[in-house]
């Protein structure tokens, strides 16, 4: 996908981080987007930058894990931009624990946000790209995570980012004879508020992103160079 200029872009997990750095990247393209996320705040600011800068924006409050959420998401930014071509299906969650001290919430909150939000991405918008005249790509957020071993207490984390990227690579093999790209996005360490979401985590869960997670944050990759990072991709 070449030229990006006037493609509309859908981004989940948009209000901050990596999802952000994403959105500013299509903003700058000349890209219409469509900003998601369990945070309506951060999606209205995201936004309101955007169009500050000259780019329809849509904020739209989604929780990824919930299936008809997103299919009401794709029914929105179709309402609005009559397609979709990016598609980055972006946030995510994280919990500290090992494995033998996790709980069946730690696994069921992380596969429900990080898996189940890119399989219900799929769900919602593959059907709705088949139909439409333009040209369509997926991007679904894993992490370095997903392909190696952490040495860290985050097994649920890793466990559901390896899980992504082989959905990921499935999709791709489904979705290529109707022309849709799709691509895992692997980053490595990046300064966003992935170690923040005890804000949205249910209560049981929010002391096990430790103070020690929240202030990673130094020294990693910016959600810009990312963003950026994610469109040359798909320029190449």
């Amino acid at each position: 996908m070449e030229q990006l200029e006037g493609k509309v872009a859908v981004v989940t997990g948009g209000g901050s981080g990596i999802g952000q750095g994403i959105v500013g990247a299509c903003v700058e393209a000349g890209m219409p987007v469509v900003i998601a996320d369990i945070d309506l705040d951060g999606a209205e600011r995201v936004a309101s930058a955007a169009r500050e800068s000259g780019v329809d924006a849509l904020a739209v409050q989604v929780d990824v894990s919930d299936r008809t959420a997103m299919e009401v998401l794709a029914e929105r930014a179709y309402e609005e931009f009559g397609e979709v071509n990016l598609l980055c299906c972006n946030a995510g969650v994280i919990v500290e624990t090992s494995i033998v001290d996790s709980t069946d919430a730690d696994w069921e909150w992380l596969f429900r946000v990080n898996v189940m939000g890119a399989v219900h991405g799929a769900q919602a918008f593959v059907p709705r790209m088949r139909e439409q005249a333009g040209e369509a790509h997926i991007v679904n957020t894993s992490s370095m995570a997903g392909l190696t071993v952490p040495p860290v207490n985050v097994a649920v984390y890793a466990a559901s980012k390896h899980a992504v990227v082989a959905l990921t690579d499935r999709l791709r093999h489904e979705v290529a004879a109707d022309g849709i790209g799709v691509s895992v996005l692997c980053p490595g360490g990046v300064a966003s508020r992935l170690f923040e979401g005890h804000r949205h985590a249910p209560a049981d869960l929010a002391d096990k992103i430790t103070p020690a997670l929240r202030t990673e944050g130094r020294g990693r990759m910016s959600p810009a160079l990312v963003g950026k990072r994610v469109l040359d991709a798909m320029r190449a």
